[in-house]
C-alpha cells in the first residue's frame, strides 16, 4: 500500500515538472516596452520583457494583463505606461496555445516604476 501511495506521488511530482505551462510560472520582475511593431490582431508579439533578476531581454513577447488587480487593469494610465516601459511588473513568462505564438508576460503586481536605465536597457533590443 505504501509502494503505491510512493509511486503515485513520484509520478505526480514527474508530471508537474515536465509540463511547460506549469515549469514557466515562475514569477520574477519585469520592464515590458513596445519594440515597434503594430499589429491589428492577436496574438501580438509587439513588446520586449526585461528580466531584472537575469538581465537577459525576451524578444516578440505579448502583454496579458488579466491577472493584474482590477484597481490596477482600471487605472487610465495603466496600459500608456506598461507599453512605455515605466513600470517594473511583477509577473512570468508563459508559453501557452500553438508552438508559433509568441511567449506571453503575464503580469500579476505593478512593483514601482521604471528607471531611465532599464527602460533604455529594454527599448535597446
Amino acid at each position: 500500500m505504501l509502494n503505491r501511495r510512493l509511486a503515485s506521488l513520484v509520478l505526480a511530482a514527474c508530471s508537474i515538472a515536465a509540463s511547460p505551462t506549469l515549469a514557466a510560472t515562475e514569477s520574477s520582475d519585469y520592464v515590458y516596452c513596445s519594440n515597434g511593431l503594430v499589429c491589428f490582431r492577436a496574438p501580438c508579439p509587439s513588446g520586449n520583457a526585461l528580466d531584472l533578476g537575469t538581465g537577459k531581454v525576451v524578444k516578440g513577447v505579448a502583454l496579458n494583463t488579466t491577472e493584474l488587480p482590477l484597481q490596477d487593469r482600471a487605472a487610465p494610465d495603466t496600459s500608456d505606461k506598461l507599453h512605455a516601459g515605466k513600470l517594473v511588473v511583477r509577473g512570468s513568462i508563459q508559453h501557452r496555445g500553438e508552438p508559433n505564438e509568441p511567449p506571453m508576460l503575464v503580469v500579476t503586481r505593478i512593483e514601482r516604476a521604471s528607471g531611465k536605465a532599464e527602460r533604455r536597457r529594454c527599448a535597446a533590443h
